[in-house]
C-alpha cells in the first residue's frame, strides 16, 4: 500500500495541539483528494494509520480527524475505532437524511465526537448541526464577510465548537481568535511574524551565544558544561534526554560533564540546539519545535540512506534550523547571520541549491501532503516513494518518542 498521509495540527486558543487531521492520497500520482473515491481513502488512510504505522506514532496520542462519506457512516466503520482517539469528520457531501441522522445518533451515544467538514449553513442540513459537535469553517473560500455570516446563523445552535479552518496567516488567526473559534487548522504559525528591526530580541541573542559556543570547531566541554549549570531548565532537558530510553543507558547520569562527555561532540551540538530553539519559541506552540525536530530527523536519516555517515549531523542541523526564522520570528538569513554555523549547514538553507536544499523541498512537501513533488524530488537521488515515507515516518516516530 502507497503510505501517503500527512498529519496537519488542530489548535485550541493556547495554541496547544488538540489534534491532527490525516490527509490521504491514494498513490504517488494523485494531486488532490479525490471526492469520487472518498470509501477507498478513508478505508486506506485507517488500514495505514492504524495498522502499518501506528496511530500513536502519528499522532502522539492526540485526537485523530478522519473523513467519513454517508456510505461508511450507514456502514458503522467508525465503530472499528477506538473513541478516545478518534473524531469523525463528516465529508461536506453527507446529508441529513434519517438513516445517516440515526447512525451518527448511535455513534455520539457511544461517545464519538462528530464534526462537519467544509460547512455551509443549510437548513437542510439542520439534523446535522444539531448533532455534531466541532463545525469547521473554511477561512480561504468563504471569506471574512462570510465567516461572519455564517457565524451569525450558528448562533441558533449554541454550544457549538468552531474550528477555523485554512489559516495561512496570523492575521487570520487573530481574526479567528476575534470572532471566537475555539480550535484553528493550518500551517499559520510556521510562518514568522516579521517584526521591524534588523536583529532577534536580547533573550534570544544570549541564547544564540550559546549556539556560537557550541558551533566552534573544538568544542570546550568543561566550558560547555560550566554554562549549562547556571540554567536550571537547560541542565535538567539535557540530563532528562541522556537518561531516556533513546539511549538504553543501564545507569543514571546526573553530572553534566558526565552527560556531554557521554553523548560526544555531535550529539551534544545537536541537543543543546534543539533546546536553544524550543526555549526561544516563545508564543509559537511547541507542534513548531516538533516539525522542526521531524525535519531534522528526517534529513539525518536521508543523510544515512546514501551513505553519507560524515554529513548526516551536517544534514539535521540544516533541517533543525529550516524553521528558525519562524522560531526566532525575524527572516532565516538574520538568524543564520548571528549564529556561527558552517556553511554546509547554512548555504542550502539561503540559497535553496544542492542535494540538501532539495531534501528540505522534500520534507515540506510531506507536510502538506503534496506528494507527487517530494515523489519527483526524491526520485532523482534514487529513493523511491515506499522508502521515503517510510523514512518520514521513522522520523516521526523518534521526534514523538523523544519529545
Amino acid at each position: 500500500m502507497f503510505k501517503c498521509i500527512a498529519c496537519q495540527p488542530i489548535f485550541n486558543r493556547n495554541l496547544n495541539v488538540y489534534g491532527y487531521e490525516l490527509l490521504y492520497r491514494k498513490n504517488e500520482d494523485s494531486v488532490s483528494y479525490d471526492a469520487a473515491d472518498g470509501n477507498r481513502a478513508t478505508r486506506d488512510v485507517i488500514a495505514t494509520a492504524f495498522t502499518d504505522i501506528g496511530i500513536e506514532e502519528i499522532t502522539g496520542g492526540r485526537k485523530a480527524f478522519i473523513n467519513f462519506t454517508s456510505d461508511l457512516i450507514l456502514d458503522e466503520v467508525p465503530n472499528m475505532l477506538s473513541n478516545k482517539v478518534l473524531v469523525v469528520e463528516l465529508l461536506e457531501e453527507v446529508r441529513s437524511s434519517e438513516p445517516v441522522i440515526n447512525a451518527c445518533r448511535k455513534l455520539k451515544q457511544k461517545g464519538y465526537i462528530l464534526a462537519l467538514d467544509d460547512f455551509v449553513y443549510s437548513e437542510e442540513n439542520k439534523g446535522l448541526i444539531e448533532l455534531v459537535d466541532i463545525i469547521k469553517i473554511d477561512f480561504q473560500s468563504m471569506g471574512e464577510t462570510g465567516v461572519r455570516d455564517t457565524l451569525n446563523k450558528l448562533r441558533r445552535h449554541p454550544r457549538k465548537i468552531i474550528l477555523a479552518e485554512k489559516i495561512e496567516t496570523q492575521k487570520e488567526f487573530e481574526l479567528a481568535l476575534s470572532l471566537g473559534f475555539s480550535l484553528f487548522q493550518g500551517y499559520f504559525f510556521s510562518k514568522p511574524i516579521l517584526k521591524s528591526g534588523r536583529r532577534a530580541d536580547t533573550r534570544i541573542l544570549s541564547r544564540m551565544q550559546l549556539l556560537n559556543e557550541i558551533a566552534k570547531p573544538e568544542l570546550d566541554f568543561h566550558k560547555l558544561a560550566d554554562i549549562i549549570r547556571k540554567d536550571v531548565v537547560m541542565s535538567y532537558r539535557l540530563l532528562k534526554i541522556v537518561n531516556s530510553a533513546y539511549y538504553g543507558l543501564r545507569y543514571s547520569i546526573n553530572n553534566i560533564l558526565h552527560a556531554l562527555v557521554m553523548l560526544g561532540v555531535n550529539e551534544s551540538r545537536k541537543w543543546i540546539s534543539l533546546i536553544l530553539l524550543s526555549d526561544v519559541s516563545g508564543s509559537k506552540p511547541d507542534e513548531l519545535i516538533r516539525m522542526a525536530f521531524i525535519r531534522g530527523m528526517f534529513m539525518e536519516k536521508i543523510a544515512l540512506h546514501l551513505k553519507k555517515r560524515k554529513n548526516k549531523d551536517d544534514y539535521f542541523m540544516s533541517g533543525l534550523f529550516s524553521l528558525a526564522g519562524s522560531i526566532f520570528d525575524v527572516s532565516l538569513d538574520i538568524v543564520l547571520s548571528e549564529i556561527n554555523l558552517t556553511p554546509e549547514i547554512t548555504a542550502p538553507l539561503l540559497t535553496g541549491v544542492g542535494e540538501v536544499a532539495d531534501f528540505i523541498k522534500v520534507v515540506l512537501c510531506l507536510e502538506t501532503a503534496e506528494w507527487d513533488n517530494a515523489v519527483e524530488i526524491a526520485g532523482k537521488y534514487g529513493i523511491p516513494h515506499d522508502q521515503l515515507h517510510d523514512i518520514y515516518f521513522e522520523s516521526i516516530k523518534s521526534a514523538n518518542e523523544l519529545l
